[in-house]
């Protein structure tokens, strides 16, 4: 007999959100498995997309995201 199935997504909006104050520019995230640096090119719930050349871009689970470095906001 099929089981029902529940999907859960860890949420950090707070955490999201400064995030996506940096879309478009070149930060580094810190993973579970290391440090990327990229654009910033899109913020979903559940993941984020950096462009690491014109032609890459990796898929990285917020969940995964231990801490990032960018531009101060107010510094912009």
């Amino acid at each position: 007999m099929p089981q029902p199935t529940q999907y859960v997504t860890p949420l950090d909006p707070v955490f999201v959100d400064h995030l996506s104050r940096h879309e478009n520019e070149q930060i580094i995230v810190t993973t579970t498995a290391g440090k990327i640096e990229g654009v910033l090119t899109g913020v979903a719930v559940d993941h984020i997309q950096l462009n690491l050349s014109d032609d890459k871009a990796v898929h990285i689970r917020v969940s995964q995201i231990v801490s990032f470095e960018g531009f101060p906001i107010s510094y912009r």
